[in-house]
């Protein structure tokens, strides 16, 4: 069985639809630098409208990227926040005044006839971001929402009439996407629908409290962006939901994989250890639509223990079980490139050779930054001569990881060797690295632009 490379990354978009427990609707992040007013050269008022916004290479990215960034300008509405939302304002504005042109593009998928009404809409979509500028300026909360609500109603029929596309969420090809769903010639794994639609969970005990330290029985039903329940979804790496708990301090971790009822429900029985909240990663794949990862935020009853924080630690070798592992980057890891992320496994002083296939991959890397609000999932890289080591069983296996916005992120590397997994966790930092490099992603789930982009084939 050939093992193939796969990365995803995932910030989180504002949920339309709430997710169950108390989970927070957690902000997508794009990142990118935000405008400032002593910027020449930058529009009438020397504003830097939208500086940082790159135009997507197609109609259809365009589009969703509008909507995606829409979403983030009205969570910051909701919290009051003028500067957040007239910066993600004047980065829709850029795109939006680009409309006519990538409509008029061959293989736009837009009619001719269509162009001019388009263009017209991505006018009085900049116009109405520019009003939410104007009105950050100015501390006009309300000025800013009736310019919002004016843009989004422009957004929302765009989306509405856009062709579908999918691309290959390892972007494998670049920004290039095809206009039927299927596989990435590339790699392999299922092309994922380009869309600002958010998939959502809802997660219930079933009779009874969710303690500590007593088993909890939980019921999963995962729901498309209409709220219907899914029926099914796509067996990846030998599962169809991967379940990536953690703690609020990241101090726990674990994988696990409900079982699937007849009706396309979830149970899982666990014993979580302590009080306190939880965020429980929803790693699933409908069909013809791709990967999701839904975050939801779960309260366990009990003690709490005190947070203890995150301490940059991968620079040094990691003892766990009797085997010791060692990260290797190739220098600072930064954002907007991808990232060869190499571990090595030793055990007793000597190279472990035999490691075993995992869930269908010789490893798996979970990666979530200290906010939870960016998530990783990578299979290791496992084409081609010069990593036929990793193919072979170690004792180095590679992953590559791609990051959107810097801070401290904390991984757990998982292997497995004569039966037994083993869980390596490592903390590190991301520098802010180039913010106009392009990781083909338009406003999608970035493990989607920053969206929630996942790497199960």
């Amino acid at each position: 069985m050939m093992y193939r490379k796969r990365s995803i990354l995932f910030a989180l978009v504002a949920a339309a639809a709430a997710l169950a427990l108390g989970a927070p609707a957690a902000l997508a992040q794009h990142d990118h630098a935000a405008p400032k007013k002593d910027q020449p050269g930058h529009g009438a008022d020397g504003h830097a409208h939208g500086a940082a916004a790159k135009v997507p290479e197609t109609y259809a990215r365009a589009v969703a990227e509008m909507a995606a960034r829409a979403a983030e300008v009205e969570a910051a509405l909701s919290k009051g926040d003028l500067d957040a939302a007239h910066d993600e304002g004047d980065a829709i504005a850029v795109i939006a005044r680009s409309l006519g042109a990538l409509a008029l593009k061959p293989g736009s998928g837009v009619a001719r006839d269509q162009v001019k009404a388009i263009n017209l809409a991505g006018k009085a979509i900049a116009e109405q971001m520019d009003a939410i500028h104007e009105a950050g300026e100015k501390k006009d909360m309300a000025g800013a929402k009736t310019a919002f609500a004016k843009g989004k109603a422009e957004i929302d029929s765009l989306s509405a009439a856009a062709p579908a596309t999918y691309y290959c969420p390892m972007h494998c090809e670049g920004s290039k996407t095809y206009d039927k769903p299927g596989e990435c010639p590339v790699c392999h794994m299922k092309l994922k629908k380009q869309t600002s639609d958010k998939f959502s969970v809802e997660v219930k005990p079933i009779g009874g409290k969710i303690e500590a330290g007593k088993p909890a029985n939980l019921l999963f039903t995962l729901k498309d962006p209409t709220g219907l329940a899914v029926k099914g979804v796509e067996i990846v790496h030998e599962m169809p939901l991967h379940l990536l708990m953690v703690s609020k301090d990241l101090s726990w971790f674990a994988h696990e994989h409900p079982s699937l009822q007849p009706d396309g429900t979830f149970t899982f029985t666990f014993t979580f250890p302590t009080g306190g909240d939880y965020t429980l990663f929803n790693d699933f794949t409908p069909q013809d639509v791709g990967m999701q990862v839904v975050p939801v935020v779960l309260k366990v009853e009990g003690a709490a223990p005190a947070a203890k924080p995150l301490v940059v630690d991968s620079d040094k070798p990691k003892v766990v079980d009797g085997y010791t592992v060692s990260l290797e980057t190739g220098g600072p890891v930064k954002t907007g490139a991808a990232t060869n992320m190499a571990y090595t496994i030793s055990k007793d002083g000597k190279p472990v050779t035999d490691l075993q296939p995992y869930l269908g991959a010789m490893g798996h890397l979970v990666i979530i930054s200290q906010d939870q609000k960016e998530f990783v999932h990578s299979h290791p890289h496992e084409e081609g001569a010069e990593h036929s080591a990793a193919t072979k069983g170690g004792p180095k296996v590679d992953f590559e990881a791609q990051f959107t916005a810097p801070g401290v992120y904390k991984g757990w590397a998982q292997f497995q060797h004569m039966g037994k997994v083993i869980t390596v966790p490592m903390t590190f930092s991301v520098a802010k690295g180039d913010t106009h490099a392009d990781t083909g992603d338009a406003g999608v789930d970035d493990h989607d632009k920053k969206h929630g982009t996942h790497d199960h084939k």
